[in-house]
C-alpha cells in the first residue's frame, strides 16, 4: 500500500509536466523564477533533500531500474521537460532564483551565486514569460555561444560555459539544458559517444543547434540517428527512444513554420537551415 501511494504521488508530480504555473502579479528581477519553478523542486522521497522532481534517484525505492522508471513516467505523461534533471550547483542556483529554501544541499555557495547571477541576467534580458518557443531557443543559442570553445577538463559544465566563458561540447549542451529548463522550453541532446549538441522542441519540431562552431541557424534534428551500435544493433539516444515511443515524426518540410529558411546539403540531402540574427 505504501509503495502504491508513493507511485501515485510521484506520478502526480510528473503530471505537472509542461504546464507553466501562474506567475505572481509582479515580476521580481531578483527572483525571476519565483512563481514558476517551484513545482519542479521537491523533497526527495529517498534522501529527504531538495531534488529536481524528474531526477531518477527519486525512484530508487520504486524500481530496480530507476532510470528506466523515470523515463517511462516521462513517456507516459508525454512530458519532454522531464527528460532532464539537475543536481548540485545547477539545482541550487535554480532554487536561489526562486528564493526557494533548500534542504540538504551543500555546493560551493560562491559558485552557486555566480551561476545564479548569469542565469538571472539571461532571464532578465528578454520577456521569456511571453516569448515564443523559437525566441527562447534563439536566446539560448546566443547566450551559450558567448563562451569560447575549449575542449579540456573542467569546461564540461554550465558553470564553465556561463560564468567562466569557456566550454566544450558538453559545457554548451548542459548550459543549454539549464537555461531551457528555466524558461520552460523542452530540450535534450543528441550526438555520439564523443560529441554532444543541444536540441530544442520548438512548436512541436525538434531543432538541433551546433554551438561549437557558433552557427547562426538551427537544423531539423535527426532524432533517430543511432548514438552507437552494439553487436551490429543500432541504439538511439534517450531522446530518440522518447520520440520513437511517443510517435514523433520528423517533418518533411517546415516551410512557413519558421522565419528565414534557406536550404543546403547535409549528408548528401537537401535540408533546411533556419537562420537567426
Amino acid at each position: 500500500m505504501k509503495k502504491n501511494l508513493l507511485v501515485a504521488a510521484m506520478s502526480a508530480m510528473l503530471l505537472i509536466g509542461t504546464a507553466i504555473t501562474s506567475f505572481a502579479d509582479t515580476y521580481d528581477p531578483q527572483y525571476p523564477l519565483k512563481g514558476y519553478i517551484e513545482p519542479w523542486l521537491i523533497n526527495s522521497p529517498v534522501t529527504g533533500e531538495t531534488a529536481w522532481k524528474s531526477d531518477p534517484n527519486n525512484f530508487i525505492y520504486l524500481s530496480n531500474n530507476h532510470r528506466q522508471y523515470a523515463f517511462d513516467l516521462a513517456v507516459k505523461n508525454r512530458d519532454p521537460l522531464s527528460l532532464n534533471y539537475f543536481r548540485g550547483e545547477e539545482l541550487a542556483s535554480i532554487a536561489e532564483l526562486a528564493n526557494y529554501q533548500t534542504t540538504g544541499l551543500s555546493p560551493d555557495q560562491g559558485n552557486v551565486d555566480r551561476l545564479a547571477t548569469e542565469v538571472r541576467n539571461f532571464l532578465n534580458s528578454f520577456d521569456w514569460r511571453n516569448a515564443s518557443d523559437y525566441e527562447k531557443a534563439v536566446q539560448i543559442a546566443k547566450r551559450i555561444t558567448k563562451a569560447d570553445y575549449l575542449d579540456q577538463e573542467g569546461t564540461q559544465y554550465p558553470y564553465s560555459c556561463l560564468v567562466e566563458g569557456k566550454a566544450n561540447c558538453n559545457g554548451y549542451t548542459w548550459a543549454a539544458n539549464l537555461l531551457a529548463a528555466c524558461v520552460g522550453l523542452p530540450n535534450d541532446s543528441l550526438g555520439s559517444v564523443s560529441h554532444a549538441y543541444p536540441v530544442f522542441l520548438v512548436d512541436g519540431v525538434w531543432l538541433s543547434y551546433e554551438p561549437t562552431s557558433k552557427d547562426n541557424y538551427f537544423n531539423i534534428a535527426e532524432v533517430y540517428t543511432p548514438v552507437y551500435y552494439l553487436a551490429g544493433e543500432p541504439h538511439l539516444t534517450p531522446l530518440g527512444e522518447y520520440c520513437k515511443v511517443t510517435g514523433y515524426q520528423i517533418p518533411e518540410s517546415v516551410e512557413g513554420k519558421f522565419p528565414n529558411i534557406s536550404y543546403g546539403i547535409i549528408y548528401g540531402k537537401q535540408a533546411p537551415f533556419i537562420k537567426f540574427n
